[in-house]
């Protein structure tokens, strides 16, 4: 992959997918899924002692982890029936100690079949054209019934379920509320009301509990998946404060949704942040593939997607706080404590003695002087004109350097003074400071509302020898965003 340029190339796993990365040039399509297509059709897996190695020290690293310790704790309890919470990514260390080979075989031959997988691409290209190649390449693979996951559904959870984890990192605590699957309604409405609670700016979270210095840190979040979903809470105590008086103080915040206690303005406001966000998020290619992908793995109707700023548009208020009456009290949730403290229940892999395998990196196989062999167009590259594409001008003595966005509906705007942490020490920790900050006329909480509302984002950088003020937004909201900060 290095020899066409390739970046990036990597793979993942997660509870609903197995995902293998590659960042390509366009001209070398042809080659890229000869490759690919080559590594389905027969894996062998010359590697796999010498990788199972790397893999038993993660698993040893994670166990020493505490706020994976949490999140698996959280998950076992939260879904009993489900393999979220029966089995973990990685693995047991049962699991570990003596894989199988042809357990391995067995499971590519049942899973990696055409109906089962996705080729997910975006970038530069004819789609139609290379749908044709995908076609061609893979049509070697037979599709074949691939075993449906079946699972006993969850009971109802009706008091608290509370786990314990200890470790050596600051204490903090968990809550998990139960929620449908990614492909309902509702795990929409979960994301709209999770940001209702903290969305960085002007949640109820954001605003009670963080800018109010009542916590060191708090925040709620939610995970999609596809069976089932959960709104995560997360608070970080401050000094002498107990997990018990963070978890109480999360539930008031709750109590505060389920009241209607937030602006009629904020889910207006976190529409036109969607909006942003989606318009931000289309201009990588890689976040435009990563979206189609969730869709793909999670059984997510792609429509329901692409329109979900639309769909928030005709949510009212009164919608969410009869879903959060719906599925929030302080009964039914699941509860994880982070206490300092030894984990004398942590048992690691011992790695046992790995022969070596010797790799010669000089030979080069008929397969690979194919590709090599292989034509490709030349890149037509397109080189920034510095004299012409930036427009230059001076106001009031200032450089003033301008480039008109052609592209979508975003501003990006920053000042550049002179002098940095090299010059003043303490500008890094006022940089910091400044979210804190109101004026005489305007507290620092109000601040963060009007920001959020016009969907824009405020930040101050302190570099070593500059300092940065920006601002960026929604095109619309440019003249209102400036002068927030004027």
């Amino acid at each position: 992959m290095a020899s066409m340029g390739a970046e990036g190339t990597n793979a993942f796993t997660s509870f609903e997918q197995t995902v293998y990365q590659e960042q390509i040039p366009s001209n070398v399509m042809d080659k890229y899924l000869a490759v690919q297509a080559e590594r389905f059709r027969y894996p062998v897996l010359r590697l796999f002692h010498t990788e199972l190695e790397a893999v038993y020290e993660e698993k040893n690293i994670s166990l020493d982890k505490d706020n994976r310790k949490a999140v698996e704790s959280m998950f076992s309890a939260a879904f009993p029936n489900n393999n979220y919470g029966k089995q973990t990514t990685i693995g047991t260390v049962e699991h570990l100690k003596n894989p199988s080979l042809k357990a391995i075989h067995e499971y590519f031959h049942t899973y990696y079949v055409p109906n089962n997988m996705g080729v997910i691409m975006s970038g530069d290209f004819d789609p139609t054209e290379v749908v044709k190649k995908v076609d061609k390449t893979f049509a070697f693979m037979q599709a074949k019934e691939v075993p449906a996951y079946t699972f006993d559904a969850e009971k109802p959870i009706l008091t608290p379920v509370v786990r314990e984890v200890k470790g050596p990192d600051a204490e903090f605590m968990l809550m998990g509320f139960r929620f449908p699957g990614a492909a309902t309604k509702d795990a929409r409405m979960l994301n709209l009301m999770s940001q209702i609670l903290t969305n960085g700016s002007a949640g109820l979270i954001d605003l009670d509990l963080v800018k109010n210095q009542k916590l060191l840190g708090a925040g709620a979040f939610p995970y999609v998946l596809k069976d089932y979903s959960l709104l995560l809470l997360q608070g970080n105590p401050g000094q002498g404060q107990s997990l018990e008086e963070v978890q109480q103080l999360l539930l008031q915040e709750l109590a505060k949704l389920r009241k209607g206690e937030f602006s009629d303005d904020l889910i207006t406001a976190i529409v036109n942040n969607a909006k942003k966000d989606e318009i931000k998020q289309n201009e990588s290619y890689g976040d435009r593939a990563e979206s189609l992908m969730d869709a793909f793995t999670s059984g997510q109707d792609w429509a329901s997607v692409v329109g979900y700023s639309d769909e928030l548009n005709k949510i009212t208020k009164q919608d969410v706080v009869d879903f959060a009456n719906k599925y929030l009290n302080d009964n039914n949730y699941v509860v994880v404590y982070k206490r300092k403290g030894v984990d004398n229940n942590v048992v690691k892999v011992v790695k046992p003695e790995i022969t070596p395998v010797t790799v010669n990196r000089d030979d080069q196989s008929e397969f690979l002087k194919r590709v090599e062999a292989m034509p490709e167009d030349k890149i037509q590259p397109v080189w920034v004109d510095y004299n012409k594409d930036i427009q230059k001008a001076t106001a009031n003595g200032l450089s003033v350097l301008a480039v008109k966005n052609s592209d979508n509906e975003l501003f990006s705007l920053s000042y550049r003074f002179d002098g940095g942490k090299w010059s003043n020490k303490l500008l890094s920790l006022a940089a910091g400071y400044l979210e804190f900050l109101g004026t005489k006329d305007k507290s620092s909480e109000q601040f963060s509302k009007d920001f959020y509302q016009l969907a824009s984002d405020f930040s101050v950088s302190a570099g070593n020898e500059e300092t940065m003020v920006s601002i960026s937004g929604l095109n619309s909201n440019f003249t209102a965003t400036l002068n927030l900060i004027l």
